[in-house]
């Protein structure tokens, strides 16, 4: 059964800087979410559940040098002890970054049918830790696993600014109407596009061999039997923009 669903802490994060103001999003989510480095000329906007782990471990650890490096966060999600700059370390520089034609700006996007579906296989289902934190944004008990139609529900009686990034719609994060990005990577072909990226940097040798990590839940596999006739409507109702704005096909049958 759906609860009423109270206001995520991102709706509470004042739109206070001129980089937020230039995403149109609350502070800390711009400030979060987007990675600059001064030293390769580059701003990565990373796309919760599309791979940002990988990515963010392998540009750290060519920031720094090395991924054995004593600086190297025990945890690439930890924005403060990341070796990336944030918007909020230089916010005219980090603005200038957005426009100057010399600065590479990327990021990576996913099937909106598979990236809904992996984060409720990987947040409310698989792990406790992260459902017992993110339950409850959603209108949930902490603990609860909602089932896949319940959850689509009460993302889709959220405001976009109120969403998680993790479920928010990835024309939001990224802002494409008013970033120009210099290439937007897929999921689907990942290990290619991040190889290129990574070529680009001049960073290949930090990126390995690349691990299987991006398809943990292995989402796009199960979306034949996990979205059905509602679920499939609601994705759409949603995530409507990103359908449209990176060419993703309607039919879930050819994810």
């Amino acid at each position: 059964m759906q609860r009423p669903v109270p206001a995520h802490p991102c709706g509470a994060w004042p739109v206070i800087s001129v980089a937020a103001r230039h995403f149109g999003q609350p502070d800390g989510l711009t400030n979060y979410i987007c990675h600059w480095s001064r030293t390769r000329n580059y701003v990565y906007v990373e796309t919760p559940k599309v791979a940002c782990t990988t990515v963010k471990r392998v540009l750290q650890a060519a920031e720094l040098g090395r991924a054995d490096h004593p600086l190297m966060p025990a945890d690439v999600h930890d924005r403060g002890a990341s070796p990336l700059l944030s918007p909020h370390d230089d916010p005219g520089a980090f603005l200038t970054a957005l426009h100057d034609p010399s600065c590479f700006r990327f990021a990576f996007v996913r099937n909106p049918y598979a990236r809904a579906l992996s984060c409720w296989l990987d947040k409310f289902v698989g792990n406790e830790f992260e459902n017992a934190r993110l339950a409850p944004l959603l209108g949930f008990a902490s603990g609860e696993v909602p089932d896949f139609a319940d959850f689509l529900r009460a993302v889709a009686a959220q405001p976009e600014a109120g969403r998680d990034p993790h479920w928010a719609t990835q024309s939001y994060l990224l802002r494409p109407d008013r970033i120009r990005y210099g290439f937007l990577g897929r999921f689907e072909t990942f290990r290619t596009d991040f190889l290129r990226v990574c070529g680009h940097l001049g960073i290949g040798e930090h990126a390995g061999e690349l691990s299987d990590t991006w398809h943990a839940t292995r989402a796009a596999g199960k979306v034949a039997s996990r979205v059905g006739a509602l679920e499939g409507a609601l994705i759409r109702q949603i995530y409507d923009a990103d359908f449209r704005t990176f060419g993703y096909g309607w039919d879930p049958a050819l994810v």
